[in-house]
C-alpha cells in the first residue's frame, strides 16, 4: 500500500460524516465532481471501497470505519504534537544539557542552575563536569545544548558566546613562603616547590602545556588529579603548589583565610579565558536559550551586550 494523501483523507471524513457526497462538498466549500474523484483516488490508493452508493446519499464499508479510525489516530497524534510544542516553547516540558569545569560548579548551582530550577520546575537540567576536551566534544557532537570551559582550543564545530578574563595563577597555603614575595611570581620561583597538576585535556593543563613548550621548562608534578577538591587539600596539607584558574573554585578557601592565590608573571597565564559555547549553527530551544542568558547574566565577564558572540576557528599551535 501506497503512503496515504493526506488531504483526500479530508475529503473522506467529510463524506463519512454527511454520509452524502453532495453535503459534503457544500461544508467544505467544493464542488461534488471533486470530492467523488478524490475518493475514487483514495479507494484505488488503499485497494478498498470505501462508501456504497444507496438511494439518498452513501453508506460507508466496514473498511471505512478502520480509516476513519486511522485518521482520528493521526489526528489525535497531530494534537499531541502541537499541545508538546507549546509546551517546549513555553519552558513547560523539555531538557537543557549543560557540560562545565568542574572549578565552575558550585557557582553555576547557587547562582544559575538552582534559581533557574526554582523557577521553572518542569523543565529538566542536567549539569555534568567534563575535562576541557571533553566540554567541547559534547557540545560539538550535541551531546549538550550548552559548555562553560576554561581555556578550550579553537574548533570550528562550535561558537564561543562569550569570554571572561580567568588568569591562571598559583594556589598555595596559608603563610606560604611564596605569599612573602609582593610581585607575581616567576615560572623559576615556582619550579622550587612540589607542584600538582590537572591531567592532559583540562584546561589548565594546556596553560601549562603551552608554558613548557615557550619555555623550554617542565614540571615534574608531585599529584596529578583530576579533582579540584584532591588539589586544594594537597596545597592545604603541604608545601606544595597548585595552578588554578581565578572564579570561584577555592572561593571557601581563600574567605576563610585558608589559601592564597597569587599572580604569575608571564603572558600566557595572563591571557587564559573563561568560555560560554555552543555548538557551531545549532539553533536552541526556549529553555536552552534562557539558560544561556541566565549564564552570561550571572558569571562575572560575561555580562549581557559585553561581549560579542565570535565563531571558533582552527588556528596552528605556534
Amino acid at each position: 500500500m501506497r503512503e496515504i494523501n493526506q488531504k483526500r483523507l479530508v475529503y473522506f471524513e467529510a463524506v463519512y460524516e454527511h454520509r452524502s457526497i453532495r453535503r459534503a462538498a457544500d461544508a467544505l466549500n467544493t464542488a461534488p465532481s471533486v470530492i467523488t474523484r478524490q475518493i475514487a483516488l483514495l479507494e484505488a490508493e488503499l485497494g478498498v471501497t470505501l462508501f456504497e452508493r444507496r438511494p439518498r446519499g452513501v453508506a460507508p464499508t466496514e473498511v471505512a470505519a478502520h480509516v476513519l479510525e486511522y485518521l482520528r489516530g493521526c489526528q489525535a497524534h497531530r494534537q499531541q504534537l502541537a499541545a508538546r510544542l507549546q509546551a517546549v516553547e513555553s519552558m513547560e516540558e523539555g531538557s537543557v544539557r549543560i557540560v562545565a569545569s568542574e572549578g565552575f560548579m558550585d557557582h553555576l548551582l547557587e547562582k544559575v542552575v538552582g534559581p533557574f530550577c526554582a523557577a521553572h520546575p518542569r523543565l529538566s537540567v542536567e549539569l555534568n563536569a567534563l575535562s576541557m576536551t571533553n566540554i567541547v566534544r559534547a557540545v560539538a557532537e550535541d551531546e549538550a545544548h550548552i559548555g562553560l570551559a576554561y581555556n578550550p582550543q579553537p574548533d570550528p564545530r562550535i561558537s564561543f558566546v562569550a569570554s571572561a578574563p580567568a588568569p591562571t595563577k598559583l594556589l598555595v597555603r596559608r603563610n606560604h613562603p611564596l605569599t612573602l614575595i609582593k610581585k607575581p611570581l616567576s615560572l623559576q620561583q615556582v619550579l622550587q616547590y612540589p607542584v600538582a597538576l590537572m591531567p592532559p585535556g583540562y584546561g589548565v593543563s594546556q596553560v601549562i602545556e603551552t608554558l613548557e613548550y615557550a619555555e623550554h621548562i617542565k614540571f615534574n608534578p608531585s599529584l596529578r588529579s583530576n579533582s579540584i577538591v584532591a588539589l586544594k587539600r594537597f596545597v592545604r596539607s603541604t608545601n606544595g603548589v597548585a595552578f588554578f584558574f581565578a572564579g570561584a573554585a577555592a572561593t571557601p578557601e581563600l574567605e576563610a583565610g585558608q589559601v592564597a592565590l597569587l599572580d604569575i608573571a608571564h603572558p600566557l597565564c595572563a591571557a587564559a579565558k573563561l568560555r560560554l559555547i555552543v555548538r557551531q549553527s545549532r539553533p536552541l530551544s526556549p529553555a536552552a536559550a534562557r539558560m544561556l542568558m541566565e549564564i552570561r547574566r550571572n558569571i562575572p565577564g560575561f555580562g549581557i551586550g559585553s561581549v560579542r558572540s565570535e565563531k571558533s576557528k582552527s588556528k596552528p599551535r605556534a
